[in-house]
C-alpha cells in the first residue's frame, strides 16, 4: 500500500473550468479541487510541466483566477498544481473547498501546516 502524500483535502467539485495553456483555452470538467490543485476530466491534451491559468466561474460576478502548472496528464484527465493567486481568489477557493468538504475546521487547520516538507 502506498503512503498518501497529499497534504490538502480534496473536495469533490463538479463544474466547468477554463484552463489556458500555450495560448489555447479549453473548457474542462473538474473532478476535485484543493487549496493547492485541481483534477479535471479532459479531452484536450495538455503537456506536463507547462504553465497554465485556471479560471473558475462561481457566478456572473465572481471568478477565481489561479496561475498553475500541468502536474500530470493522461488521455482522460489532467492534474494541475496551483502556484499563485490573488487574495480574493484564495478567499473564494477556500470557501469553495470548505463548503464542498463539509469540514471548514479541517480546511482551516490545513492552513497552519506547510504544503511542502
Amino acid at each position: 500500500m502506498t503512503q498518501e502524500r497529499r497534504r490538502r483535502t480534496r473536495a469533490p467539485v463538479r463544474m466547468t473550468v477554463t484552463v489556458t495553456s500555450e495560448g489555447k483555452r479549453a473548457r474542462v470538467e473538474s473532478d476535485n479541487v484543493s487549496l493547492t490543485g485541481l483534477l479535471c476530466k479532459t479531452r484536450d491534451h495538455f503537456r506536463k510541466g507547462i504553465p497554465c491559468t485556471v479560471s473558475i466561474r462561481l457566478n456572473e460576478n465572481t471568478r477565481i483566477r489561479i496561475a498553475g502548472k500541468i502536474q500530470r496528464t493522461t488521455p482522460l484527465e489532467t492534474a494541475i498544481a496551483f502556484l499563485a493567486m490573488d487574495e480574493k481568489s484564495f478567499f473564494h477557493l477556500k470557501k469553495l473547498v470548505q463548503y464542498n468538504t463539509g469540514d471548514a475546521d479541517l480546511v482551516n487547520l490545513e492552513l497552519t501546516t506547510p504544503v511542502f516538507k
